[in-house]
């Protein structure tokens, strides 16, 4: 016997309980979600940042001192030498009175007040420097300190960090 072909079914046949949805066709995203890529650079930010050393400068090898004293600022005739506004540092007294803006007064200016203060009884003369000083402005101070100094005496050094 040949299968017998049944008929199609009818919309009778058919029993719809929900209506029919189409599937909507995938939609062209154009938009990328950057999210990940933003946590990954925030990831690598933190890591350079913990990892690296901000420093600007190559760090220098100083030499060791041989020798090193304590040199009591009260026995000591203390002159303060400042950056300044131009070439010219700044030069004071232990009492911040400024020596004159002119080069050879003030030269004849610390010459004179070294003098008075190692005939007042002090026994070292002190040279604080902010470390922002040229050194040829302390070459100047010091030629200036070492003609009241007598054969010997020395002028010792102090750097004021800014901090």
């Amino acid at each position: 016997m040949a299968d017998a072909i049944a008929p199609p079914p009818t919309e009778e046949d058919w029993e719809v309980e929900e209506p029919f949805l189409r599937p909507r066709p995938a939609g062209t995203d154009d938009e990328l979600d950057i999210t990940p890529m933003i946590d990954i650079t925030f990831l690598l930010l933190i890591f350079f940042l913990v990892s690296s050393k901000m420093n600007a400068e190559q760090a220098v090898e100083l030499p060791k001192a041989r020798h090193g004293g304590v040199v009591a600022g009260k026995e000591s005739v203390i002159i303060l030498v400042k950056r300044g506004t131009g070439e010219q540092a700044e030069v004071q007294r232990a009492d911040g009175t400024p020596f004159s803006p002119d080069i050879d007064q003030q030269n004849a200016e610390i010459a004179e007040y070294v003098t008075q203060g190692l005939d007042a009884g002090k026994k070292h003369v002190l040279v604080k420097a902010e470390g922002s000083v040229r050194r040829g402005e302390i070459q100047r101070v010091s030629e200036a300190i070492s003609e009241a100094l007598e054969e010997g005496e020395v002028i010792h050094y102090a750097v004021l960090e800014q901090g």
